[in-house]
């Protein structure tokens, strides 16, 4: 595997000082420029696959955010952790950082990327070289990638008052990072065409983001270990780093997947999560660089190996194995851990236990399991203990125990799990038709689904309530319901995938978020 140095993609934005160029959190260095300062807060999202191959995780490096004045000295934000899983952000959105004290003025804005690593399914017909390997067709391959190139994202400026307070997004195209062409694979963070090639940039809000005044951004299912300081929550995740938010009176308390934990009427921050478990939230971006909780359930009630990923094969010989690519590691036990050399992108086999307990379905307060309309449907995965309740494309969260075998060579690394979550695909498709305020008619799944691509599915959204409150469907880029999904264009979906044995489920996606385009 070859490393490739840094990156650096260049945005160029104008801070006007009458007054701030006020965007968030720790205090920068000088600048150029008159007039107050200002905080900067940055997010990334990710959209637009290739049509071939399929692919399951893209990590990339980010090394820096630097913000750099036509004159003075430039700043650079370095995001904690450094590695960002892009498709992950095709239905959420990453934080990654603020910069403070920014003095107002012209500004350009670097990102330093390096080491793409993309984990695909070759679904092309034949082999896909990368480098000097080979890739067989239907094969699970992965691969770390050379790229080149500092491309310069288009101007966009944006005006500041003396006390305003911003933010940046980002967007990666992923079709325009990553080419197939004569059988061969490749990334190139700076194509010659098309532009705006791969990055490109908004100011927060989003359009259409439905959020609140002040609010720039929601940051979803941001899972791990749980630490409390009052009516503060710090998530600590291995993967994705920590976020801190505060409960406020509008923060959904909900139940864990098992029901026993954070119970329905818990109306305290501190009876609903405990210090040492580990916990979903989603987090609003205020615009002073800090976050609210929007939503918050326990997921375990204690620090464990635990460990998500995308059901890419399920042994037909034998109702207890199956294989996964990780899409997460919420949490490692405390002391001994068998999976602290496991990375996101990684392949592993999961062996269910002799004495697994019962399946369980993470519903993030949706009406999945009290709904008379999806009770059935919600029994399709939960309270089952085979891979016969499983299907390509889901996403499981398990708890991983002894015996487990670490990766050697092309073999994947093993493991053996007494419980097992269903968890949110994050996917594209097509959007086909809405026939309802809360349904959307999608085809064009990833090919991992190993669904015809003319295939018509629905997915059911929620809304019986507005849109930020407790079990309901986030929305990105449309308003009000999903009856307001533009045809004939793609979707982002974060969704539990449930179907029955026979594949005959024509409702199968329940939706946490819709995000168009």
């Amino acid at each position: 595997m070859v490393r490739n140095k840094p990156l650096l993609f260049v945005v160029v934005l104008s801070c006007f000082a009458l007054s701030s160029c006020n965007l968030h959190r720790k205090t920068g260095g000088g600048g150029g420029g008159g007039g107050g300062n200002a905080t900067v807060s940055f997010t990334l999202v990710a959209d637009t696959l290739p049509a071939n191959p399929s692919i399951l995780s893209f990590n990339v490096s980010i090394s820096g955010v630097t913000l750099t004045p036509a004159s003075g000295t430039a700043q650079t934000l370095q995001p904690s952790p450094s590695v960002i899983d892009l498709m992950r952000l095709q239905s959420d959105t990453a934080f990654l950082g603020t910069l403070t004290n920014v003095p107002a003025g012209d500004y350009t804005v670097q990102v330093a990327l390096s080491n793409p690593e993309i984990t695909f399914l070759n679904d092309t017909g034949s082999a896909i070289t990368v480098g000097t390997a080979s890739c067989p067709n239907s094969s699970i391959c992965a691969a770390t990638f050379t790229a080149s190139g500092t491309p310069t994202i288009s101007s966009f400026t944006f005006t500041v008052n003396s006390m305003g307070q911003q933010g940046i997004g980002i967007d990666f195209d992923l079709k325009n990072a990553i080419s197939l062409s004569g059988g061969t694979l490749s990334v190139n963070f700076n194509p010659s065409s098309p532009n705006p090639a791969v990055l490109s940039a908004v100011a927060l809000p989003r359009m259409n983001a439905n959020l609140g005044t002040n609010q720039l951004a929601l940051i979803e299912d941001f899972s791990g270990v749980v630490a409390l300081n009052g009516s503060s929550v710090t998530i600590t995740s291995p993967t994705r780093g920590t976020l801190t938010a505060t409960s406020t009176s509008s923060t959904n308390l909900d139940h864990d997947p098992s029901g026993t934990l954070c119970s329905s009427g818990t109306t305290t921050l501190s009876v609903c999560v405990k210090a040492g478990q580990v916990a979903s939230v989603d987090g609003i971006l205020d615009s002073n660089g800090t976050f609210s909780i929007q939503e918050i359930e326990p997921l375990l009630s204690a620090q464990q190996d635990f460990v998500e990923g995308t059901v890419l094969s399920i042994n037909p010989s034998s109702q207890t194995q199956f294989g996964i690519v990780v899409t997460d590691k919420p949490s490692v036990a405390a002391t001994n851990s068998l999976i602290s050399a496991l990375h996101v992108g990684d392949l592993l086999t999961v062996n269910l236990s002799s004495s697994v307990n019962p399946f369980l379905v993470d519903t993030k307060g949706l009406a999945v399991d009290t709904s008379f309309n999806f009770n059935t449907t919600f029994n399709f995965f939960n309270g089952q203990t085979t891979t016969s309740a499983m299907h390509l494309g889901q996403t499981v969260g398990v708890h991983v125990i002894a015996p487990f075998a670490a990766a050697n060579g092309s073999t994947p690394a093993s493991a053996t799990a007494d419980t097992v979550i269903l968890r949110w695909s994050r996917f594209r498709a097509t959007v086909v038709s809405a026939p309802t305020s809360a349904t959307i008619n999608i085809n064009a799944l990833p090919s991992y689904f190993n669904i015809t691509p003319s295939s018509i599915l629905t997915v059911q959204g929620f809304f019986n309530g507005s849109l930020g409150s407790d079990g309901v469907t986030n929305l990105e880029g449309m308003t009000n319901n999903a009856g307001n999904a533009t045809i004939n264009q793609p979707v982002g979906l974060r969704a539990l995938y449930l179907q029955n044995t026979g594949n005959t489920a024509t409702t199968p996606f329940f939706a946490a978020k819709i995000r168009q385009p």
